[in-house]
């Protein structure tokens, strides 16, 4: 009985979030701008004119806001939200993916089907070509299934080729997935894939921004696009042509000052033309799970001392001289002549090794060529 009340009163405070959602000219900007002034929905859909005009709203949208009466649309979501068994996720809740808070435009809500964990923090997106190759599905699958082994969320969006080969090997890892949907939760597109959105349901997450009843649009991929990036610690682009939604996924990460990663194809192959321009305009450039590993590195330590609440061993493995070289750092910061002293190696390699250890997060660099062991990384034992 407690919990269905607690599910009753979420639900009442949903229709709250959902009308506020309807008023024509409040998008995620402006939704934004007046959570930050009001304490929740119910409050500015109660607002006057006048205070909303106060807090910076447009009058139009202010009138508009206060004009409200579309109950009808909103009990109607809140219906299919009960019948589907989904819920929704507020920016206030503390479910809701804090690096997708953080991003220019974040949905006040999202549709679900499963449920966030706190895993999902370590998140990385594939995405790529629909009509990708056999070499595309491959890497696609090869780098799902090994990142979802690392305790890495994969994240993609349901679609056929690229997308559909990345959840599908994270399952089969036994990881978590996030599908991010260009339509409603009740609209699966590709029909094709309606059992694989269970699937990810049952061990991760199907999202969308999108009301019940919408369609998969043209114009709905670009916002679902950057819900994928914003999730996530980085995008991986697998295959796709010069012209390919992926594409929108990658600069939407660059916008959010999030990582972008490339595989590289057939210099004769479309679907090459895309991560190929992407390497050239500096993204990073995949060959194995390492060079995504090394970039997000501090994030996986962090993760991985919070899980054990105890000093950890770097998740990346470190190479023989950056074991070698690593040894020799004390507690406080050291200068790199000593290291080169101590270690034996040439200055050029020294300095090679370091910047290495710098990408796996395992050494910072201090003013003045001093380094210093990264916190939480373990000396010895290894």
């Amino acid at each position: 009985m407690e919990r269905r009340a607690e599910q009753e009163t979420a639900q009442a405070g949903w229709g709250d979030w959902i009308a506020l959602r309807l008023v024509r000219g409040v998008g995620n900007v402006t939704y934004r701008q007046l959570l930050e002034r009001f304490a929740s929905p119910r409050e500015i859909l109660r607002a006057s004119p006048a205070m909303l005009t106060e807090a910076g709203i447009n009058a139009r949208i202010a009138q508009e806001i206060a004009a409200f009466d579309q109950w009808k649309e909103v009990e109607a979501e809140l219906e299919q939200l009960a019948r589907l068994n989904a819920r929704l996720v507020t920016q206030t809740d503390t479910e809701y993916p804090e690096r997708l808070r953080q991003i220019h435009d974040p949905p006040p809500f999202l549709y679900i089907l499963g449920c966030f964990a706190s895993q999902d923090d370590l998140a990385i997106a594939i995405v790529g070509a629909r009509t990708a190759s056999t070499y595309g599905r491959k890497i696609a699958r090869e780098l799902a299934h090994e990142l979802a082994g690392c305790g890495v969320c994969v994240v993609s969006g349901l679609a056929r080729g690229i997308d559909s080969e990345a959840h599908q090997a994270s399952l089969e890892a036994g990881g978590r997935t996030i599908a991010v949907l260009g339509s409603g939760l009740d609209v699966m597109y590709p029909r094709e894939h309606i059992a694989l959105a269970k699937q990810i349901a049952e061990s991760g997450a199907v999202v969308s921004e999108f009301s019940f009843g919408s369609r998969p649009e043209a114009g709905n991929f670009p916002y679902r696009n950057r819900v994928i990036s914003g999730i996530s610690l980085g995008t991986v682009v697998v295959e796709a042509t010069e012209k390919s939604g992926s594409l929108i996924t990658a600069q939407c990460a660059l916008d959010q000052n999030r990582e972008v990663f490339a595989v590289p194809g057939s210099v004769t192959a479309s679907r090459s033309r895309g991560p190929h321009r992407l390497i050239k305009d500096g993204a990073k450039l995949v060959e194995s799970i390492d060079d995504i590993l090394s970039e997000i590195a501090p994030a996986l330590a962090r993760t991985d001392r919070d899980e054990k609440n105890e000093t950890s061993v770097p998740v990346v493995p470190l190479e023989p001289d950056e074991e070698r070289l690593f040894q020799l750092f004390p507690e406080e910061a050291v200068h790199v002549d000593t290291l080169i002293t101590g270690s034996g190696l040439e200055p050029a390699r020294v300095l090679e090794v370091l910047l290495g250890l710098e990408l796996k997060g395992t050494v910072t660099q201090l003013p003045g060529m001093y380094f210093i062991a990264t916190r939480g990384s373990q000396r010895g034992g290894r």
